[in-house]
């Protein structure tokens, strides 16, 4: 049995947006939640399912506190927990991976899944292409793989017409049959006749009746002069005492292949991706004429500008590869992140497979450049250059991460990469030479992973020989004698000093995010 004893939340300014309230919920019946909105519904919900901690009072679990079992406690929220790109049986093969033990037979759960949730039909069939109805019951299929007791759900039914809505709910009456305890908020009143007893929320107090009629009119007086109150706001932190049921790396494994998965169905965005990395590397070849890199008769001045727009270019296909990708998957990994999900371990997953893509996008560029400029140096040299060109890049990566994680949209997320993306510009030492730079400018350019990027990519083909070989660039161009000698090792090993930062950062910032924005 579920059971919420005199739970109350109040907020640090002394409103009581709930209770003291109490509801028992026992195996194999359906309980209807309802109430205005702001009456304290979602709170209620997120208390019971061990989420949130109350203020005051207690939720206990067959006698165990709520919080010690979330692994009994399914949880559906308003916002939508499943992917669009994958089908219906990948995304409920993927959740049962990440929840259930490492030797539970994840398709025999799948399949049980399905047809309890009626969508065997459907099973192949991408989230994104079903009806609103199709998705809600998706959605409780994420939670069903991990064998919840009890099943508790926000609104699910909300923008659904008539005919979905009481279709959805009798499947909840059939899950609640089977011996859970289902709970579930809504609006909708025509339905209640299906629940076992009908809980109504007004101003954070709570009533129970087990008429349907009843309910409704008590809810008619609850809706009349209600004031809006808030739900639990981000500076109560919840607990997070759910434990990752699988080790550090086959948790990374079974994330890499779900974002590799749902990366690569997205046709559109990655067409997009993969086609910026070759224009890049035309518009190069179409600023400068061959022979820059020549030796001699070579152009210092646009060599210089060569290796700089193309280290520009790195920096902003990583950028823009990863600076959605968290953001458009809050909804699902806050609540992932519930049940157990590694912050570092998601990062990671995410990283890698960006990594790849970065990698691609990065060979493509230097490809179309090489086609025109030839560098005149040795092979080796070219891998070495193309090395630490990949390198920036996946800094760069991290560097978006930790824009997504900050980011609360996709398109703030977009906003703000100019922001991040100009101080790399102006301090790796192209613009303005680190030797002409005022103190204070040179002391920021040496934690600007571009300027270690840059200096180790004109290094790497001796833009300092090239330079110093010409009469009158050292004067007109303004580097030193120094600049151009930082060695492709100590280059690469600040970018990897940049690049451990960033994912950790990406990492931490996350997780922190997740428990602030709960609620």
């Amino acid at each position: 049995m579920l059971r919420a004893e005199a739970v109350e939340m109040v907020l640090p300014d002394g409103r009581r947006i709930l209770g003291p309230a109490g509801l028992a919920v026992v195996p194999g019946t359906l309980t209807g939640l309802v109430g205005p909105s702001g009456s304290g519904k979602t709170t209620l919900l997120k208390i019971l399912a061990g989420i949130v901690e109350p203020t005051a009072g207690s939720v206990s679990l067959d006698g165990d506190e709520a919080v010690r079992r979330t692994a009994d406690l399914g949880y559906v929220p308003q916002r939508e927990t499943v992917h669009r790109r994958l089908t219906v049986a990948e995304a409920l093969r993927y959740a049962a991976r990440l929840r259930l033990d490492e030797n539970a037979d994840v398709e025999k759960r799948v399949r049980l899944v399905l047809r309890e949730l009626d969508m065997v039909e459907q099973a192949d069939t991408r989230v994104g292409d079903l009806s609103g109805g199709e998705r809600r019951r998706a959605a409780c299929g994420m939670e069903l793989v991990g064998h919840p007791r009890v099943l508790l759900l926000d609104e699910p039914t909300s923008g659904l017409d008539p005919v979905l809505e009481r279709r959805l709910m009798l499947m909840l009456r059939h899950l609640a049959d089977q011996g859970r305890a289902v709970v579930v908020s809504t609006h909708a009143t025509a339905s209640l006749d299906l629940c076992d007893q009908v809980a109504v929320m007004d101003r954070g107090s709570l009533s129970i009746t087990r008429s349907a009629d009843t309910a409704v009119d008590a809810l008619r007086r609850a809706a009349g002069g209600q004031d809006e109150a808030p739900d639990v706001p981000a500076q109560l932190d919840p607990p997070r005492s759910g434990v990752a049921r699988r080790g550090f790396w086959l948790e990374y494994a079974v994330l890499v292949a779900r974002y590799r998965r749902t990366l690569v169905r997205d046709t559109r965005t990655l067409r997009i991706l993969l086609l910026q990395a070759p224009i890049i590397g035309l518009l190069l070849t179409l600023l400068f004429h061959g022979g820059a890199f020549d030796r001699p008769g070579g152009e210092p001045a646009n060599a210089v500008m060569v290796v700089f727009l193309l280290m520009t270019g790195a920096i902003w296909l990583g950028i823009t590869s990863s600076c959605r990708e968290i953001v458009k998957e809050r909804g699902i990994i806050e609540r992932e992140f519930d049940v157990g999900l590694r912050s570092d371990a998601y990062v990671l997953a995410k990283a890698t497979v960006l990594f790849a893509l970065t990698a691609v996008q990065t060979l493509l560029m230097v490809a179309v450049l090489l086609i025109v400029h030839r560098l005149d140096v040795d092979a080796g040299d070219i891998l070495v250059l193309v090395g630490l060109l990949v390198l920036t890049t996946w800094v760069s990566v991290g560097l978006g991460l930790v824009v997504s994680t900050l980011a609360r949209s996709v398109d703030q997320a977009a906003g703000v990469v100019p922001l991040v993306l100009i101080p790399q510009l102006v301090f790796a030492g192209a613009v303005i030479p680190l030797e002409r730079m005022p103190g204070l400018a040179n002391g920021l350019a040496q934690a600007v992973y571009a300027r270690w990027a840059y200096a180790g990519l004109g290094s790497t083909i001796d833009l300092d020989g090239r330079i110093s070989s010409t009469p009158g660039a050292v004067e007109a161009l303004g580097f030193g004698r120094t600049f151009f000698r930082v060695e492709a090792g100590a280059s690469a090993a600040a970018l990897l000093c940049f690049l451990i930062i960033l994912l950790m950062a990406a990492g931490f910032l996350l997780q922190w995010r997740a428990q602030e924005e709960e609620g």
